[in-house]
């Protein structure tokens, strides 16, 4: 049974492969899959492949994930600093205490 897969390329990678595909004069799913079967080929008969480098993809996911953290940081200490700044207004204003004149609206004064 035939399956159809979807997977994320970096560019760079998308390039070599079509320059294989143009060197053999092939399509590039056709050689997709010559480099796949040519890689398990390699697993099966004692080869190892090494992957060192991290996708752009998949640093920028990482780099994305890392910033919607930091950004919901940022809005919870928003809002405790909203919550101090109320707290400490409140009593500062408890402990000065209302002057009379100041409690009255000025159409009263007249």
């Amino acid at each position: 049974m035939v399956m159809r897969l979807s997977f994320t390329l970096d560019p760079e990678l998308v390039d070599m492969i079509d320059q294989y595909a143009g060197g053999r004069s092939i399509k590039r799913d056709k050689a997709i899959l010559e480099l796949i079967e040519a890689g398990i080929t390699h697993i099966r008969e004692g080869g190892s492949i090494k992957i060192e480098q991290c996708r752009s993809f998949e640093e920028f996911e990482i780099l994305r994930k890392t910033i919607d953290e930091l950004r919901a940081e940022i809005v919870e200490m928003q809002r405790e600093l909203r919550s101090i700044r109320h707290t400490v207004e409140r009593e500062r204003d408890e402990e000065a205490g209302v002057v009379p004149f100041q409690s009255r609206k000025w159409w009263k004064f007249w």
